[in-house]
């Protein structure tokens, strides 16, 4: 599929508007008296020319220059200060200075016209991983480890393991979610992971929105070569058949007072009363999404990614504060140009906000909008708290039994009563993200015997594949990866974050389940409902059964398949009067099989899927 270029508000009536004639530079900065436009020719240099920029109108001034910029430097003069261009789509290494490309020479070999998979964002199956983690350690099997390019490596190993690229192929996810590979603050560019290992962070420290991260670049110093190698790993993620959705953070910028976007627009950008800034981002401002030129800004930068960079989809931090309104658009028009484009966030902020209640995106109002948002109720009923030692279904506490029977139905009301949810695909289904205690540490923390752990994290796994809604995981999970109990790991070092590919093949078994569990998912269909009415008219819970025990049937091309999760410790047997077991056929139990049954046995820590032709009694 080709995308086709529609961008109703183009990225380039803002920023530098670059050809090999000229160059014009444009920037919104109201009531300011004077912008001057610097420019330089190298990125560390002292020396500039500068350019007194034309007021445009009251609150824009633009100015052009009649020769080929092409690799020089530029920033803005506002007083005593300089800074960046917040619309820059190329930056100087630790972004010092905006950057002036072609962007047809960041472009590798058949980049624009290659094939983007057709996943349809119904039937996600969402994989989240943060660039430096995923090969910044040498049992990566990489050459180029913690980079864009060893991401995109093909035919890595550790000992007979797949790693890297060939790891996610081998998996079957549909989507892989990157961590913020925007351009952030806090790490240093020229400080390779490798050699420097508490040089990290996982990203949510904006400073350019539309320039890439140059810690995950073999060059940072060249401007070209972090574009060029972000969309030869976007292209080879595509090429394998998986979709590429970028983890964006509209919410705050890094910085506040001194932010480009303050020093241009004072209290314009963020939200503020009185020149006191709204803090619902715990981070010290929020971005003013709910501004002209703030929703501009955002919308810009999305339809740019998708237009210059193929990408697939945006998973929004905080997404409570963004506001509704810009996301509606943005959904509107990104899928003008991709219908697959997927929408997913956060439903919540850090403390509170200045935004409008009714325009914060808070748990409830992505309903009926053709947007998902991660579901903190099914998280917590399966695994219990973030970080303590309260326990969850899986780990024994069945009072959260009624919880999970509401997850593996969308989150929909089956009862009549008010849901949060209404539609199963508007809710991501999840045991752990990036934030908190990764799953299997949160297992050691809750006490879960050793001999016990793979099997819980399979049923963990069985629970969100097999329930309608958007199944998501992070990095590792398959195969029991850790983080040393370190709930916050969101600066602590490679050493702690990097993933240790070790654990796969101790874990190859494990491993082996979950790959198999997701084919299932993908080939079967019957966890892609996709609203309410499909979900009412075609799954029944079955009440009765012990509560270790969650059961329910969904009815698909005249067959009906029995599902059962068992989270006890000891094999569980079900009264079969219920059932018509003539013609039952075990098609799952923690791997495929095919045998014809009389009785249903489920074994401790197991879900087994029963295919059942004939008539359903006393249901």
């Amino acid at each position: 599929m080709q995308l086709t270029d529609m961008t109703s508000q183009s990225i380039l009536n803002m920023g530098v508007e670059y050809n090999d004639t000229s160059s014009t530079f444009r920037v919104f900065a109201p009531n300011q008296k004077r912008v001057t436009l610097a420019i330089y020719n190298n990125y560390d240099d002292v020396r500039r020319k500068q350019y007194v920029m034309e007021r445009e109108d009251i609150n824009f001034f633009t100015y052009t220059i009649d020769e080929n910029l092409e690799g020089k430097f530029y920033t803005y003069l506002v007083g005593d200060n300089e800074v960046t261009d917040p619309y820059s789509v190329a930056c100087s290494v630790n972004s010092h200075k905006s950057a002036i490309i072609d962007l047809e020479k960041t472009n590798p070999e058949g980049f624009k016209e290659h094939f983007i998979p057709e996943n349809k964002w119904e039937e996600a199956i969402l994989y989240e991983v943060h660039v430096a983690d995923f090969t910044a350690y040498k049992n990566s099997g990489v050459k180029h480890n913690g980079k864009f390019l060893g991401f995109g490596e093909e035919g890595s190993y550790y000992n007979n393991v797949k790693t890297g690229l060939d790891h996610l192929s081998e998996l079957g996810v549909t989507h892989i979610h990157l961590l913020p590979i925007y351009d952030f603050v806090t790490v240093d560019e020229r400080k390779d992971i490798t050699k420097y290992r508490s040089n990290y962070n996982w990203g949510y420290d904006p400073e350019l929105y539309n320039c890439v991260e140059g810690s995950y670049s073999t060059d940072p110093y060249d401007p070209h070569k972090r574009i060029f190698e972000l969309k030869y790993l976007i292209q080879k993620i595509h090429e394998r058949g998986m979709s590429v959705v970028l983890d964006v953070v509209y919410n705050h910028t890094f910085k506040t007072k001194d932010s480009n976007f303050n020093v241009l627009a004072p209290g314009y950008y963020h939200r503020n009363n009185n020149g006191n800034f709204s803090n619902g981002s715990g981070c010290g401002n929020e971005f003013a999404s709910d501004t002209t030129m703030g929703s501009k800004f955002i919308l810009d930068s999305l339809l740019y990614w998708v237009n210059e960079y193929k990408v697939d989809g945006f998973r929004f931090d905080l997404m409570a504060l963004i506001d509704i309104d810009t996301i509606e658009t943005a959904i509107k028009e990104l899928r003008q140009i991709n219908p697959n484009i997927i929408i997913y966030g956060e439903p919540w902020m850090a403390d509170s906000s200045l935004l409008a209640t009714e325009k914060q995106i808070n748990i409830g109002a992505q309903r009926g909008k053709d947007f998902a948002i991660f579901n903190p109720f099914f998280r917590d009923a399966i695994r219990g708290d973030n970080d303590g030692v309260i326990k969850g279904y899986i780990q024994g506490d069945f009072r959260y039994k009624h919880d999970i029977e509401k997850g593996v139905v969308g989150s929909v009301s089956m009862d009549g009563t008010y849901s949060n949810f209404d539609n199963p695909i508007e809710s991501i289904n999840y045991f752990n993200a990036h934030d908190n205690l990764i799953f299997q540490d949160k297992l050691v923390m809750s006490n879960v015997p050793v001999q016990n752990q793979e099997q819980m994290t399979i049923l963990a796994f069985s629970l969100i594949m097999m329930s309608q809604g958007l199944p998501f995981f992070h990095a590792g999970n398959e195969f029991l990866r850790d983080k040393k109990l370190d709930h916050n790991s969101y600066s602590s070092s490679i050493d702690v974050n990097g993933i240790d590919w070790s654990l796969k093949e101790k874990h190859i078994d494990t491993f082996n389940v979950i790959k198999d569990l997701i084919q299932f998912r993908k080939e079967s269909k019957l966890f892609n409902l996709t609203t309410y009415d499909e979900v009412i008219d075609n799954m029944t819970l079955i009440k009765g059964l012990k509560n270790c025990l969650i059961g329910y049937l969904i009815r698909r091309d005249n067959n009906t398949y029995l599902i059962i999760h068992n989270a006890s410790n000891k094999a569980e047997m079900v009264k079969t009067k219920k059932f018509n077991l003539t013609n039952a056929t075990l098609i799952w139990a923690n791997g495929f099989k095919n045998e014809q049954v009389k009785e249903i046995e489920v074994e401790a820590f197991t879900s087994n899927v029963y295919q059942i032709k004939g008539d359903i009694y006393e249901l």
